[in-house]
């Protein structure tokens, strides 16, 4: 009885699902009819002007109620980068008038000055040891200089701390080679930081062991077990990353440069500068470290709107407060140094906004 009261209601169904068929078969073959007097492009509409892409938006200042979004790359979730750049979305989105800021987290400087080349990005923080490369062609860059990168500002001096695993048994700048040395991720600033370095003193890439472990959470997990050897950091002073690594310090070494050595990198690379890592500073360094420094910087496109690279500019300044209280990175900003000393051009945005205070003549 089940079996039979199934196969009629499987009757009704094949029956009505045929009906259905047919009437959506006559419906599609009436829709595809009309379709052919659809105009294929928007009618003209009279006394409107057509809305901008939502690429040249970007690059645009604000005009009205037209939302303008700006990207800013920064690097892996673990480092300085990323906080930075959210807090320079929130300073964005304070004082520009419909903006929507984000800080996105990506592959580092290298990394986000290719990004801003392809128009992935609007803004992105790098080294300006990596920025130097771009523009010039050498390091990740050889070949291929970039030539569509401004700068807005410098912003914070980041000096190259080498540290090293005491099992490692590196006196010397010189015994890094054939170490292991943690490199984060390919296209990040401290790739480039360390290639640098390594070629200005004479060690070739080829003898070392450079380890990609991604980002700074990975790497500092490899550090603290020993599954490489040591790190080359562009970092803060007392960054909070390193010191976690470094603990009470009693696994580490810090390999300081000579002044001869110091003498080469900054000749080879005048994006250097001296700069010493001051005793204490960490966990159970006592003594003052002699090292090199380059600038961390905030870039733009060269053909972002004058305007928007104006607000910007004045966004970071007039809310700089605001942005040391959300990372000791923006303590030692300063209308005195950031648009000085820069490796790429200044925006003329950012330069208008510099001679208007009185920080540039």
């Amino acid at each position: 009885m089940l079996r039979i009261i199934i196969f009629k209601e499987e009757r009704g169904m094949k029956r009505s699902l045929t009906f259905l068929l047919a009437v959506l078969l006559v419906l599609g073959l009436t829709a595809c009819g009309s379709s052919s007097t659809t105009p294929t492009t928007a009618p003209e509409t009279k006394g409107e002007e057509s809305k901008p892409s939502a690429e040249t938006a970007q690059q645009q200042a604000p005009k009205s109620d037209e939302k303008v979004f700006i990207r800013i790359g920064t690097a892996s979730l673990g480092g300085n980068f990323f906080p930075m750049g959210t807090a320079l979305a929130l300073a964005f989105e304070e004082t520009i008038d419909n903006v929507k800021a984000t800080g996105q987290a990506t592959g580092g400087s290298s990394f986000n000055l290719t990004a801003l080349d392809k128009k992935e990005l609007e803004v992105g923080l790098s080294q300006s040891v990596a920025v130097a490369s771009a523009i010039n062609g050498t390091g990740s860059f050889e070949g291929a200089p970039l030539d569509s990168i401004a700068t807005i500002a410098n912003y914070h001096p980041t000096p190259s701390h080498i540290i090293i695993r005491k099992k490692a048994n590196v006196k010397s700048f010189e015994d890094l080679k054939g170490k292991s040395l943690e490199m984060l991720a390919i296209g990040d600033g401290n790739e480039a930081n360390a290639k640098k370095l390594l070629e200005a003193l004479g060690i070739g890439w080829d003898e070392i062991k450079p380890v990609y472990s991604g980002n700074r959470v990975q790497a500092a997990s490899a550090l603290k077990t020993g599954k490489v050897d040591g790190i080359i950091d562009a970092a803060g002073l007392g960054s909070s990353w390193l010191v976690d690594v470094l603990g009470d310090g009693e696994d580490f070494d810090f390999i300081a440069l000579t002044d001869e050595e110091i003498a080469k990198v900054t000749a080879k690379y005048p994006e250097f500068s001296k700069m010493n890592i001051p005793a204490a500073t960490y966990k159970g360094q006592d003594q003052e470290i002699q090292a090199v420094a380059n600038w961390t910087t905030i870039n733009v496109r060269k053909d972002m709107d004058e305007e928007l690279a104006y607000q910007i500019t004045k966004a970071i300044f007039v809310n700089l407060d605001l942005l040391k209280e959300r990372h000791d990175y923006f303590k030692s900003m300063s209308l005195e140094t950031a648009p000085h000393d820069v490796v790429a051009p200044l925006h003329p945005g950012a330069e208008k906004y510099y001679k208007e205070v009185g920080a540039l003549k």
